[in-house]
């Protein structure tokens, strides 16, 4: 009886082995390359800091947002990293080996994984149907807030700026201390079919102030101008002179709408609602029709990553380490590439929504299992 408790026992602590070396591998190669995804971030986000003078927190909130977007790319590489280094090391010292041989086939030692891989799936579900859609939202509309902190210093001194309020404005003579324009034009065509034009010798920039340290709106004080008004559908023009003018100017806080947004930054229950509502096969229906089909497959890639992982991570016998990383690196790069070719494919009407997602993982799928079989004796 103690014998066979002990029998029960052994497959459990095998399991437990196998996947602490297999965690521990991922969340290092996890962070490392949450690291690098967010250096080549480094200088935007230094930008908010010399030009417009935020404070620490609000960079680290938008370092969060950036790194919570950042996750769904990183976590399948970082399974991939770590179950390849965890097998190769396993590999390396003979461990697979006296598994093996104590009668242990290569599908149960790797059971454990598919249920981590599970897991992984599920969370990456969870992000890209709901976290990362409210990631992206919440930077995109903080870092309009931060740049209206100050905007002077997005105004160019003697050139046209565009992205102003959504507006095009000149100003000869900017005064970033003081938030003063001189000689300044506007041009306003948010309503396309009455554009209005601003000429003032003077402006002051005044903020509306907030309960933080971010602003959504500002006051352009404009003096000693005139406002020009073309109605295009009236055919009429019609010039006021001015010594003061305020003009009120918000920013678009509506990114919660989903229209004109990336697919990327629809939560999942408002794309399946738009795939409904669109018209079938036109460009809107096949796009978000990808992007439902994106996140399935990123769901499903841990499974076959698994095979690929313990496939080629059981031959590598010599530096573990560098060739896991190197095998994970150039599988995330054929994988992307099938990502973008399949994305292409489908806006463009040349394969079903379905298809062009999943071939990714179709190909490795049968990469991967040649592999696991040829590691398997």
């Amino acid at each position: 009886m103690p014998t066979n408790r002990l029998w029960k026992l052994r497959p459990l602590k095998l399991d437990l082995y196998i996947l602490s070396e297999v965690v521990g591998a991922f969340i290092g190669a996890c962070v490392f390359i949450l690291f690098l995804l967010l250096m080549f971030q480094i200088l935007r986000i230094g930008e908010f800091l010399i030009n417009h003078g935020v404070s620490a927190a609000v960079l680290a909130k938008m370092s969060g947002l950036l790194l919570l977007s950042f996750l769904p790319n990183a976590i399948p590489l970082s399974f991939l990293t770590g179950v390849l280094l965890a097998f190769s090391r396993l590999s390396a010292d003979s461990e697979l080996i006296a598994l093996k041989a104590s009668g242990l086939s290569l599908g149960r030692i790797s059971a454990s994984l598919f249920v981590l891989a599970g897991i992984v799936g599920s969370l990456l579900l969870q992000l890209t149907n709901h976290w990362v859609p409210w990631s992206v939202t919440a930077y995109k509309g903080l870092e309009e807030k931060v740049r209206n902190t100050k905007v002077s210093s997005i105004i160019k001194e003697g050139a046209f700026t565009t992205g102003f309020f959504d507006m095009l404005i000149y100003a000869e003579k900017v005064d970033q201390k003081q938030n003063r324009l001189q000689k300044v034009f506007i041009f306003d065509e948010r309503e396309p079919n009455s554009p209005m034009t601003y000429v003032s010798k003077e402006a002051e920039i005044l903020p509306i102030h907030t309960g933080t340290s971010l602003g959504s709106s500002i006051i352009l004080k404009l003096s000693n101008g005139s406002m020009h008004h073309s109605n295009l559908e009236q055919h009429t023009y019609e010039k006021i002179d001015f010594q003061d003018y305020q003009l009120y100017l918000k920013i678009n806080e509506g990114l919660e709408q989903t229209t004109g947004l990336s697919p990327q930054m629809i939560p999942q229950a408002e794309l399946l609602k738009m795939i409904q509502q669109s018209p079938p096969d036109s460009p809107g229906w096949r796009e978000h029709q990808a992007e439902y089909w994106r996140r399935n497959a990123l769901a499903l890639s841990p499974f076959i990553f698994v095979f690929l992982g313990v496939g080629f991570g059981t031959f590598r016998q010599r530096s573990a380490r560098v060739s896991g990383i190197l095998i994970g690196l150039l599988v995330a790069i054929l994988y992307w590439t099938l990502q973008v070719w399949g994305t292409s494919a489908i806006l463009k009407g040349s394969v079903s929504p379905f298809l062009g997602m999943q071939s990714a993982n179709f190909l490795l799928l049968i990469l991967g299992l040649f592999h696991f079989k040829r590691a398997s004796w």
